[in-house]
Order: C-alpha cells, then structure tokens, then sequence
C-alpha cells in the first residue's frame, strides 16, 4: 500500500475519532444526563449545545441590572434584592422547582435549595464531594492560595496561616484596627468642614479602610505601601466579572487580545509588587509575627521536618488574602450601613449598645478585644449580615454528576437520599445524615457540579 494512501487513511481516521469525541461531549453526554434527571422528576432550562445557559444568565443579569434596586417599601417591608443578584437563580428556582439542573458551558449544575438537603451534602464525608476548581482567570484574582489547595499542600498552608491568626495575635490588631477607624472618621470630618449635610462615597472610604487594617494586621506594612496592589486588584476585579458569566473556553486566555493583554499587565504588576514587600521584609532586621513574616519562615512539621514555601507561593498567598480579606471586609461593612440606614430602630439600638460598653460620657472612645465579647447586639447584625452577603450560594463538584440519584419529591421529604458513589450504602447514609434546618422563604442554593470539566 502507498506511503500517501496510509497517510490519508490515518487523518481520515483521526478526523472521524475527534469528530464523533466531540459530538458525544457536545450532544450526547449532556442529553444522556439531562433525560437521567428529568425521569426522576428534575427539570430545568433546557440545554444547548457549547454554551448551555450561559446566554440566558447574562442576559437575565443584564436586565435586573437596568432596574432599579427594590426597596422595603415596595415589598411589604421585606428585602428583596436577590432577584436583582442572582436573577436567574431565582427565576430557575421558581419555574422549575427548589432542585433543578443547568448547564454552564458543557458543565451540568444541580442545584438544590432546601437548608436540609445542603446540609446531608456538607456533612458527608466521604469525599464524594469535593471544593469546587477556580478556571485560571479566577486564580488570576483570588490567588492560587490557601483557598484553592488540596492535600498535603492545603495542610502544610494552613497550619502557617493558623499561626498567624491564632486568638492572642488577633487581639493584638485591635488597637491598629481602632487607629485605622479612627483616622477615617478623622478624614470624614475633615471632608465635612462645617456643614451640616455633605456627601461622600462610603463604599469607596470602607474599602480604603479595609485595605489600611489588612496592610497594618496582616503584612505589616501601611495602605499607601500596599496602594499599588489594592489599585490593581480593583482592575483586575473589573476584568474578572466582565468574564465571570462568559464559558470559559481551554487555552483562549493565551491568545493576546485586548483583555488578555490588560489582564497579564495587572497581575504581573500585582505580583511584581507583592515581591518587593518580601524583600522589604527580608531586609527588616527584626521578625515580626504577621502573616508574610510567618509564611517565609521554615515550618516545623510534627514529625521533626521542615517545610519552607517557595517565593512564587507566598506571592499566591499575600493575593489571596489581600482580595478576600479586602473585598469581603469593605462590602459586608457596606451593606451593614445600608441596612442600618433603612433600619434606624436597629441602629439606635446597636448605638446604645456601644455607648453603654464603651462608657461614652468623655467624647474617649477605648476599644479593646475584651470590649467586643460585650457588643452582643452589634455581633448578632454582624451575623446575620454575612449570612445574607455570603450565604445565597455554594458550589461544590461530584466526581461523577451523571449517576447522582436524587428524586425531587423524595427530596421533599427526606433529603437523606442523595446518593452517589460511596454514598448510595446505608451505613454511609448514616454518616452523612443530618438534622434539618429551618427553612427559608429566600433562594438559598447548593450548586453542585461535575468534577470532570476541563481546566487549562
């Protein structure tokens, strides 16, 4: 036989093999899955080839955008802001029932909504469920850190980071915290100059805040050393939720166009800056006991050995907890003022509260970690604001979605059968039970995902 007629055969051949690989993990697979939950009675919107209902959640996010945010007023005194955050979620959860299944990209979600069947799936523990995988644009903001490691790594970063924020240390960052406020409440005044009514953007003055107490706390340094980062995360957050709702698509973010260019100029300058603060610290003659100090330190381990983290490995982790800490911080402060505002009953209360602990009388505000186990009322509003910022969707991944088997009215009345893997034995059943949670009359969802999606 020819060399040319073996040669035609063989790309002919491979041509056919990647075509029909394809068409099974565009068209077949997600069919197969989708008609697998519909006969147990889950539904949900319907699937479509390559960008499953990507499309609809922009678009249902673009209109709740271009609405107004409902105000208590207008719905009998109760919030309802979901609807203008997670739109989709909702209309999902309404049309199709409490658990329904969709599709991002070529990924199937299942996402459940009843308190008690999250928590069956929380608490199994054997490791049918795992943490949901950040795609590499999403690590490019939140850092390949502590929050994205799994095994011997995760441990070995967690031990470092629970010394640094272990009980003692963290009431020793009260007093700078207090310097921090007090200094903003300084600058507002400042800005007030006289007057009795004035405008400013408390969201932009708590996130500066934020940034000052983490710069000071955690990496020892002050908010206009670590400006350039927080300057840069803020672009780098921009670029992120512009792609956020969009499929990811496998190698893409290498080719160099616009954004790609921008995003590679921001977290290079993110990172360069990160590695002068640790030649800073390096050249400090004295150790301190921050967190960037203890994560270039060796480890001891146990069992007498010691585990050092390279550099490119602390510049992950300062990212990590430079955004979380930042964002997370300035938008829970934010959204507890708004509430607060809306609320003034709660907010003459949480006054009265801190003027009678703080004991007021001589305009000299000391505030200490002894101070705060007293402010019972402040930390029930803290409490319930980060439930309500944080708690309206989690995401976890299953090895195998295709062969979870989950009735939806079996569901409804004992959320103890979610079963997958390991999972569908008694005895397993057993550990993973549960008690129930009282219900909620908001969305709040478990997402659960496919564990085999591509990450590249």
């Amino acid at each position: 036989m020819p060399l040319i007629t073996i040669i035609t055969i063989l790309i002919i051949s491979t041509t056919l093999i990647y075509l029909l690989s394809l068409l099974h993990s565009v068209l077949w697979r997600p069919y197969r899955t989708q008609r697998h939950f519909q006969k147990q009675g889950i539904s949900g919107p319907g699937y479509r080839p390559i960008t499953g209902n990507s499309s609809e959640f922009r678009q249902k996010m673009a209109e709740a955008r271009s609405r107004n945010l409902p105000t208590p007023s207008d719905n009998n005194g109760r919030h309802q802001v979901l609807q203008s955050l997670v739109p989709a979620y909702c209309d999902w959860s309404r049309i199709h029932g409490r658990t329904f299944l969709y599709w991002f990209g070529l990924t199937p979600r299942l996402t459940f909504s009843d308190p008690a069947v999250i928590r069956e799936v929380l608490l199994c523990k054997d490791g049918t469920f795992e943490r949901l995988d950040s795609d590499p644009l999403s690590k490019q903001l939140l850092g390949d850190g502590l929050s994205e490691l799994k095994g011997r790594k995760w441990a070995v970063h967690r031990r470092i980071a629970a010394l640094a924020f272990n009980m003692e240390q963290v009431k020793g960052w009260v007093p700078k915290m207090v310097e921090s406020t007090l200094k903003m409440f300084q600058h507002w005044e400042e800005g007030k100059a006289g007057e009795v009514e004035f405008e400013m953007d408390v969201h932009k003055e708590l996130h500066t805040l934020s940034a000052d107490i983490i710069s000071r706390t955690i990496f020892g340094s002050s908010f206009e050393e670590g400006k350039r980062i927080f300057e840069l995360q803020e672009q780098q957050t921009y670029l992120h939720f512009a792609s956020v709702f969009s499929v990811y698509i496998p190698g893409f973010r290498f080719l160099p166009t616009k954004k790609n260019r921008n995003r590679w100029r921001v977290n290079e300058g993110i990172r360069g800056s990160i590695r002068k603060l640790i030649e800073a610290e390096n050249a400090k003659s004295e150790k301190s006991r921050n967190l960037l100090s203890l994560l270039m330190s060796p480890n001891r381990n146990p069992d007498g050995t010691e585990d050092k983290l390279e550099v490119e490995e602390i510049v992950e982790e300062c990212k990590t907890f430079y955004f979380a800490g930042k964002e997370t911080s300035a938008n829970t402060l934010t959204w507890a003022i708004v509430l607060l505002a809306i609320n003034q009953d709660w907010q003459t209360k949480a006054r009265q509260e801190v003027l009678q602990v703080l004991d007021d009388r001589t305009n000299n505000i000391l505030l200490s970690a002894e101070s705060l186990g007293e402010l019972k009322l402040v930390r029930k509003i803290s409490i319930l604001n980060n439930h309500f910022i944080f708690g309206y969707h989690l995401q976890l991944c299953i090895k195998n979605l295709e062969f979870l088997t989950a009735d939806k009215h079996d569901l409804e009345r004992d959320p103890s059968v979610v079963r997958s893997g390991q999972c569908n034995s008694e005895a397993n059943l057993q550990r993973c039970r549960g008690g129930r949670l009282p219900s909620s009359d908001q969305y709040s969802g478990l997402i659960v995902r496919d564990c085999g999606a591509s990450r590249s």
